[in-house]
């Protein structure tokens, strides 16, 4: 319903904004005031376009805009949300028409098409003239009005959730039934990389500690040199006679430092921590020379690690940065395998489902029809009355129902199956003769 319609320089019309009553509203007014020009800024305002001779003399552009209440149940409201412009309950419309450049239709403020305007105006307009009953004329609207003198638009919308959902599952089906030689290598390259990956048996952290093993073998030499360096600093060539080492020269040291702390005791905490440090040292010299002892150049293992690791770099290169990443690349791999394992299963229950819900939406559309055909005869017989009242007794209507078979189309309850939508399977037009004698035609 239109709560508000604002003119600025079209026409005659400099400024005026119109709130409609409730119900019928006329408008009069002497020949000449504009009257007709509120309908002309409407039909502007809803197919997006005016000629430059309606844009106000003196003035660079016209505007119109249209404030809508939409009704609870209006088709529109999916429409708006489709293309990205619902709002509240209220519908705004609005159009610049510049005399320089081009018009600047919008819906709730954001600028769209012409053909969006139209089509979202066509659901809430519907402008009559001489010979112009525009939403009438259009054959794809009929069905509409004729499930709103039905009452079945709610058996519609339901139909229309199953042809949704029946879609939903036969594409689901056509996903599953892929050619069966792609499949199969399919199947073959999963096969293939959760094996090689199971085959490594990797652990996470694995490959740090690895690059550290490799490290101390390359260098094994080099570190067993360096750690008889260390012992033979502390403990000398063989022992305790090179005069050099440091344990010696401590032994040496200690025995002094006793006598000076036997003269005075207060260096008796520096002589036992002097032999503490002795004693230290000693341990630390064996330690060493063991860790150098224990040190050997082992090319078997070097080469056993050094393959170890190019074997994780490869893996990393087709699965993943890390060990953690290749690990899920094989559960997802794993997963995919099974899925496709049991694709055949799967097939057969989304095909049985297929079935049965195709015979439930037949018997849906067949009652569908069924109630159609009866409200198509009792809405002809109202028209025919109307048109006799109005001294058109001859004129015939008639609303013509029609189904087309189709060989995969819905099952009706008779074996015969029809081509749908998610309106029904029923073509919905109204036909009209108007002169005696000739046949019936489309209005």
């Amino acid at each position: 319903m239109l709560e508000e319609l604002t003119v600025r320089n079209f026409g005659i019309i400099e400024t005026v904004t119109w709130q409609p009553g409730p119900g019928l509203n006329v408008i009069t007014g002497e020949t000449g005031a504009g009257k007709s020009l509120v309908v002309d800024a409407v039909d502007a305002l809803v197919s997006g376009q005016v000629r430059e001779e309606d844009i106000r003399h003196g003035a660079d552009a016209a505007q119109v805009e249209g404030i809508f209440q939409l009704p609870e149940n209006s088709p529109l409201r999916a429409l708006l949300e489709e293309k990205g412009l619902a709002g509240e309950d209220m519908l705004l419309l609005s159009c610049d028409f510049r005399r320089q450049g081009r018009s600047v239709p919008r819906v709730n403020r954001q600028a769209v098409s012409r053909s969006i305007i139209r089509d979202i105006a066509a659901e809430i307009v519907d402008i009559h003239g001489q010979s112009e009953h525009l939403s009438l004329l259009r054959t794809d609207r009929h069905l509409d009005f004729l499930d709103a003198f039905a009452h079945t638009r709610g058996q519609r919308e339901r139909f229309a959730d199953g042809v949704t959902e029946l879609n939903r599952l036969e594409r689901e089906l056509a996903s599953l039934s892929r050619d069966d030689a792609e499949l199969a290598r399919r199947i073959d390259l999963l096969n293939f990389q959760v094996e090689e990956i199971d085959r490594a048996e990797l652990t996470d952290g694995e490959e740090d500690a690895l690059k550290q093993e490799l490290k101390l073998l390359s260098s094994a030499e080099k570190l067993k040199a360096a750690a008889y360096d260390v012992y033979r600093t502390l403990y000398g060539e063989d022992g305790l006679d090179s005069g050099t080492a440091a344990v010696e020269r401590l032994n040496e040291a200690l025995p002094m430092l006793r006598d000076i702390a036997g003269t005075d005791p207060a260096l008796n905490p520096q002589a036992a921590y002097l032999e503490e440090i002795l004693h230290g040292l000693e341990e630390l010299a064996r330690e060493v020379h063991s860790y150098g002892d224990n040190l050997a150049y082992d090319p078997d293992r070097l080469e056993e690690v050094q393959a170890r690791l190019e074997l994780i770099r490869t893996l990393k290169r087709k699965y993943g940065g890390t060990i953690a990443d290749v690990l899920a690349f094989a559960v997802k791999a794993r997963e995919e395998l099974g899925s496709l394992t049991d694709s055949g299963e799967r097939r057969e229950r989304l095909q049985s489902q297929i079935d049965r819900l195709r015979r439930a939406l037949g018997e849906e559309a067949s009652q569908l029809s069924a109630a159609r055909e009866k409200a198509g005869k009792l809405l002809s017989q109202a028209v025919m009355k109307e048109l006799a009242d109005l001294g058109m007794g001859r004129v015939e209507f008639a609303v013509s129902i029609e189904r087309q078979p189709a060989e995969n189309g819905l099952p009706y309850p008779d074996g015969a199956q029809y081509a749908f939508s998610t309106t029904g399977t029923d073509d919905v037009a109204f036909m009209a003769a108007t002169n005696p004698g000739e046949p019936l035609k489309p209005l």
